[in-house]
């Protein structure tokens, strides 16, 4: 029973596909997800299932950590699963979209189960590729901006993902690598992990896809793509990083300072913004980047890489579900235009500030529980970060929630009944704390919030100009942007000078010296055309490979 729920859970999805397509298809699509929440739910850690004949040999399993990942991915596909049905389903294009949406989930949870490296780059392969039918699904000029620059940095992520999977297949000959097979990693297998899942997860200097892709997909396609697709790059990295196993100190700080930088700078970038779900897309930049930070202290602190790894855990499950409630609330507050509603999303974005007795609060215990053992040097930096980010983010939901009060009218416009989803992925977050033990917070996280509100507060009722003139300034996509204005200058600048050489070849042409030169343009021609006919091209193509085939013998 437990090896049918493995391969249930990967499979069902795809056996759904059948259903995608024609008048009232929809009905099925949340079906699709139960197989994997129930596979979290009831199958024990531990459990593995071996098709030798699939692929190169598959393996699927679940582990203690495995669980929880499965758990909140599957309930996060499963809400939005059930919000396309409710609010898309009367859309025409509605069955292309459900057809990526279910190939997505299928390649999420294949990564999230499997045991083997062909599995999971194949799951990696669908759910990336999948996800970019999500991002071009409405169609305007700006979706399909935004998805090829994500189908571009996809294909990129892939291709550097392929390559360090062989290295690690090439240096431990086995495709189910243990913990101790994957020590002694050389530099390069490592820096192409970090490139790779770096992509995916918006790592610093290959985050700008990330704002670009969120706020252009629809919001049940947000929801997932922020609150699970994009944690599949720590899993990435725990499973193929040699942690617990070797100590890399160049790795570790860089991947540490990296995710320290992302979890500060995403704040302002964020607060500049006046499409919330740009706002939300630069949080998870943030987030991503702190959990990138305690993957890099892992590395660092080879001993305490264990604790490291389930706090990243819980606090993916707790980021999972705090974004992917937003983004779906932003779907309802716009469409069905509600007070209740309204207050309701509050829920999320306290938790995401992490006040008392929050998912927030719970999660950044657990961290900084990890962080009491870990160097005081890389340790104290991490802890004063988690400070600062608990100001800015309190920032960036009190700005969220502004800029959601802007859109919210007063009366529902739709049944109370199509909430029920949505509220129920709520109270799987505010339940969530009893998972790692409820946690009051610190005294420092209080005065920080209350600080971080009355700054909100304040600027909300006075708008000083020296700050509002800045709104809007960044747009999304921040270095891509730049970039591309810069290519523009310098094409510009190219066709500038391009046009004055032309200028002075013309005055050249009056020359006296250069007319005396007309005479030889007759031997020209017929050079040119000797050049140029194909029995002098297949003489000198026969030479070279002549040439080659004698290095060949000779070598």
């Amino acid at each position: 029973m437990d090896a049918l729920l493995l391969l249930a859970a990967w499979l069902t999805p795809l056996l759904v596909l059948v259903l995608t397509f024609g008048k009232g298809s929809s009905v099925w699509l949340p079906l699709a997800a139960l197989p994997a929440l129930m596979t979290a739910l009831l199958v024990p850690a531990g459990s593995q299932l071996a098709i030798p004949w699939l692929l190169l040999g598959t393996r699927l399993g679940i582990g203690e950590q495995g669980a929880l990942w499965l758990f909140f991915s599957a309930l996060l596909w499963l809400t939005a699963a059930c919000y396309t049905h409710l609010w898309m389903a009367k859309q025409a294009d509605s069955g292309r979209f459900r057809l990526f949406f279910l190939l997505a989930m299928s390649g999420n949870f294949a990564v999230i189960l499997a045991e083997d490296l062909g599995s999971f780059y194949l799951g990696f392969a669908v759910m990336g590729l999948s996800a970019y039918g999500l991002v071009v699904h409405g169609g305007k000029p700006e979706q399909r901006r935004a998805g090829r620059v994500y189908l571009w940095m996809t294909l990129c992520g892939e291709l550097a993902l392929f390559i360090a999977l062989v290295m690690i297949f090439q240096r431990t000959g086995s495709l189910s690598p243990t913990p101790a097979q994957l020590a002694g990693a050389p530099g390069l297998e490592v820096g192409t992990l970090v490139l790779a899942f770096g992509i995916k997860a918006g790592l610093l200097g290959v985050h700008f896809w990330l704002p670009l892709a969120h706020p252009a997909a629809p919001v049940a396609a947000s929801a997932v793509l922020s609150g699970a697709m994009i944690k599949t790059a720590l899993i990435g990295w725990i499973s193929f990083l040699p942690l617990g196993q070797q100590a890399m100190p160049f790795w570790g700080a860089l991947m540490l300072l990296l995710g320290c930088a992302a979890a500060l700078l995403a704040i302002p970038a964020g607060l500049l913004q006046r499409d919330p779900k740009v706002l939300l897309a630069y949080s998870s930049i943030g987030k991503m980047g702190t959990m990138l930070a305690a993957i890099g202290l892992a590395l660092l602190e080879p001993s305490l890489s264990e604790g490291l790894i389930l706090a990243v855990v819980f606090f993916a499950a707790h980021h999972g579900l705090a974004k992917g409630a937003l983004f779906i609330g932003v779907g309802l507050v716009k469409s069905a235009s509600s007070r209740m509603v309204l207050l309701l999303l509050a829920l999320p974005a306290l938790a995401m500030v992490g006040v008392p007795f929050s998912s927030g609060a719970a999660a950044k215990g657990v961290l900084k529980e990890s962080l009491s053992q870990v160097d005081p040097l890389w340790g104290g930096l991490l802890l004063a970060v988690l400070m600062l980010a608990t100001l800015g983010t309190t920032l960036l939901m009190a700005r969220f929630m502004l800029l959601m009060n802007d859109l919210c009218g007063s009366e529902m416009a739709k049944p109370n009944s199509y909430l029920a989803p949505w509220t129920g992925l709520i109270l799987v977050l505010l339940l969530l704390p009893f998972y790692a033990g409820l946690s009051a917070g610190r005294l420092w996280d209080w005065v920080l919030i209350i600080t971080a509100l009355l700054i909100a507060g304040g600027v909300w009722r006075f708008k000083p100009q020296f700050i509002v003139r800045w709104i809007s300034t960044l747009p999304p996509g921040d270095m891509l942007c730049l970039l591309e204005r810069l290519g523009l200058l310098m094409h510009r600048a190219f066709n500038a000078q391009r046009h004055s050489w032309q200028l002075r070849v013309a005055g050249l042409s009056d020359l006296s010296w250069l007319k005396g030169l007309q005479r030889w343009k007759p031997g020209w021609q017929a050079g040119q055309g000797l050049i140029e006919s194909g029995t002098v091209q297949a003489v000198f193509w026969f030479g070279i490979t002549l040439l080659l085939l004698l290095l060949l013998v000779t070598g």
